[in-house]
């Protein structure tokens, strides 16, 4: 096998495990190539791949933005009740190379709801049962209307169920402890 190609295969394989694991290092790419760290370095440099250091960064950003971005905006909300809210979904909250949004968008959002309904700034998840009925899509509005079921000292049991064009995406059963 020539140079060139040998190192085109690398080039795809780094592309692969980094895209599937941003957080390897030099060394333990070097090690799966059989190569030297250098060579890992220079590969990532001509790949534009960031160092280890700049990809957790990223990383992090990334999931702080998906964080915020799952918050939703609430419509109607009677505190220690119920309260409704609206999440208008996009192409980055998806699985790569789908248009079904990810589970961790349609949590935070169900598990965001929760929290403002019981007017908590802080509380623990101590028991979550949750379902996921259907798949969502990019552009479609998810509705998410919250239900305080039992209220016992600090603990609240709060049902959450979310929909997408009048169809049920999931429902959960939280149990929160309000953190002092």
């Amino acid at each position: 096998m020539t140079r060139t190609l040998l190192k085109k295969q690398r080039h795809e394989f780094l592309l692969k495990q980094i895209k599937q694991n941003p957080f390897l290092k030099d060394e333990e790419l070097a090690e799966a190539c059989r190569v030297s760290v250098s060579t890992i370095r220079f590969d990532r440099a001509e790949l534009g791949i960031a160092e280890y250091r700049e990809r957790v960064k990223s990383a992090a950003q990334e999931g702080m933005s998906a964080n915020m971005a799952a918050t939703g905006e609430v419509l109607d909300l009677n505190l220690f009740h119920d309260g409704i809210s609206v999440l208008k979904t996009d192409k980055s909250m998806v699985f790569s190379g789908t248009n079904i949004i990810k589970g961790q968008y349609i949590y935070a959002f169900a598990e965001n709801l929760a929290l403002s309904v019981i007017d908590a700034n802080a509380a623990l998840v101590k028991v979550a049962n949750v379902k996921y009925v259907h798949e969502a899509h990019a552009g479609e509005s998810l509705v998410a209307k919250s239900d305080v079921m039992r209220v016992k000292e600090k603990e609240f049991i709060v049902r959450v169920v979310i929909k997408a064009n009048m169809n049920e995406v999931f429902r959960g059963k939280f149990s929160l402890l309000v953190a002092e």
